[in-house]
């Protein structure tokens, strides 16, 4: 190995946000908003405080993240009925008509990132991937 694996996931990571920049642009979603809308569709109802810890994310990125993503019409906040202080997210109908378009457009990048790679290739390197996470999750806990 010539570089640290860090060095190369930092840089497909670099690439997948201006990819998602360029084709999320006409929706006024950024790449770097594409993980709090995802999760938002997925996990509707979810907290802000639960959306930081999910993602791992400090709170403060997640509440900017979420304003433009209610400004623009892609989330609903909620009181919790649960804790007053907090609010619940929820995804628009404009977000979820959307939701469909832009996992799409993610598949589509995987296929850019994988061209060339056999299905087993392809298969192998989701579940290395996804065991790195896990072991990098494990290791900071």
């Amino acid at each position: 190995m010539k570089d640290p694996l860090g060095k190369c996931i930092s840089i497909i990571y670099r690439y997948s946000i201006i990819h998602a920049n360029n084709k999320l642009k006409p929706y006024n979603i950024t790449g770097s908003q594409l993980t709090f809308f995802m999760t938002i569709v997925n996990m509707a109802g979810i907290t802000q405080e639960e959306l930081s810890n999910h993602l791992k994310i400090n709170k403060s990125t997640t509440a900017k993240a979420i304003q433009s993503l209610e400004k623009n019409g892609y989330v609903i906040k909620k009181v919790s009925k649960k804790d007053r202080r907090a609010y619940n997210l929820y995804p628009t109908q404009k977000a979820l008509e959307l939701y469909k378009k832009i996992r799409d457009l993610a598949f589509q990048w995987d296929d850019v990132l994988c061209k060339g790679f056999s299905k087993e290739e392809k298969e192998s390197i989701y579940k290395l991937i996804e065991k790195m996470a896990q072991n990098a999750s494990e290791y900071i806990k």
